[in-house]
């Protein structure tokens, strides 16, 4: 029974009930090595395998990892959140590596998508995913997953931009763009509509569950919306019940499994796409998302308001502090401000000049008299 070194790397070698049992500690730290070589003499006492499985390739860990994703109680926006982080991952160069040789180096080098947001759904998910490899015991440790810092959306739809979109952009996207301009809701409140939930006479949609324990809450509705909303209440047979948007894709894959569209509503992804294509056919920034739609609604309302208690109750936000985000400086009237002070200036100026001017007329007046006498 020893542990030996063999270059940089300490190995075990015991025997256990006349059989020999030998392998590498995987690591060049002496009192390492020693927690491995006692971790093998209990797996050969108790029977089981002292060489450790290999870790699995990441793309059949997704299936299991989605599998225990439906099993949990998260709420179902983190489900949504980390299926689509798993979509991500499996469209990515890490997806024919094995969990454990999975570095920093690898994860940095990765680009799940363009955007920033995509980037940092992604590598939450994998956060996540590797945290259950190593609950399991099919990895040691974790590389570090270092997030982007994702800016603030400061991004608005102006009237100009509203004018080429919605004709521009198909149905559900333009309906949807359209009430989230109108009511602020979330994209994701949008999309989860129902008409039962709507009050026609009173003109105000209620929602019931949605990001914040703020998002149930009362939205008013303005007329453009009333008016949209009774055109697909009337091209779904006049009901008075179910979602203002459902959806025909009833089963999708996802990592090699067949999902069942239990929502019922249309998704959040196949809007995103769309909407980028047609924003980009237009010539719009990217900056341009379809929750601008929603910030926009907030720059406005604080604007004309001036109520943020007011706003805050309408967006449903937790925390009055992200209310104030919406308060933005009116450099407009910061303009207005300068110019103001730029014509004084230039008043003053110019009353100066004339005063000068008058003053040498008079000087060269009263010269030439005295040349005269």
């Amino acid at each position: 029974m020893s542990l030996y070194r063999r270059g940089e790397i300490w190995y075990y070698l015991f025997y256990l009930n006349g059989k020999r049992y030998r392998g590498s500690t995987k690591t060049n730290n002496e009192k390492e090595a020693a927690r491995v070589y006692a971790k093998a003499m209990v797996a050969a006492e108790v029977g089981e395998s002292v060489t450790p499985k290999r870790a699995p390739f990441i793309q059949d860990f997704v299936k299991e990892f989605l599998e225990w994703l439906d099993q949990t109680t998260l709420k179902p926006k983190t489900k949504d959140d980390y299926r689509n982080g798993c979509r991500l991952i499996l469209q990515s160069g890490l997806c024919g590596m094995r969990l454990d040789q999975i570095t920093k180096d690898d994860i940095e080098k990765t680009r799940f998508h363009e955007s920033d947001a995509s980037r940092d759904c992604g590598l939450r998910t994998l956060r996540r995913m590797l945290s259950k490899a190593r609950d399991r015991k099919l990895i040691r440790e974790i590389p570090r997953v270092k997030r982007p810092k994702l800016a603030g959306r400061d991004r608005m739809v102006t009237d100009t931009d509203e004018q080429v979109l919605l004709p521009a952009c198909p149905r559900p996207l333009r309906d949807v763009l359209t009430i989230m301009l109108d009511s602020g809701l979330r994209n994701g409140e949008v999309v989860r509509m129902r008409l039962e939930y709507i009050n026609w006479e009173n003109a105000f949609y209620f929602n019931p569950s949605g990001k914040t324990l703020r998002a149930r809450r009362q939205v008013p509705l303005s007329e453009r919306v009333i008016a949209l909303l009774r055109t697909i209440q009337s091209e779904h047979g006049g009901t008075t019940e179910g979602w203002v948007f459902p959806s025909k894709k009833k089963k999708f894959r996802l990592g090699g499994i067949r999902c069942q569209n239990r929502s019922g509503h249309i998704g959040l992804s196949g809007l995103e796409h769309m909407f980028r294509k047609v924003a980009r056919k237009l010539g719009l920034p990217d900056a341009l998302k379809i929750y601008c739609a929603r910030h926009t609604f907030g720059t406005v309302a604080m604007a004309e308001t001036r109520n943020p208690g007011l706003v805050k109750e309408v967006m449903g936000h937790e925390s009055l502090d992200t209310t104030m985000k919406y308060l933005h400086p009116e450099t407009a009237q910061i303009k207005l401000i300068i110019d103001r002070r730029n014509q004084r200036k230039a008043s003053v100026l110019e009353a100066t000049e004339k005063t000068s001017k008058t003053a040498t007329q008079a000087q060269a007046e009263v010269a030439d008299e005295s040349v005269s006498a």
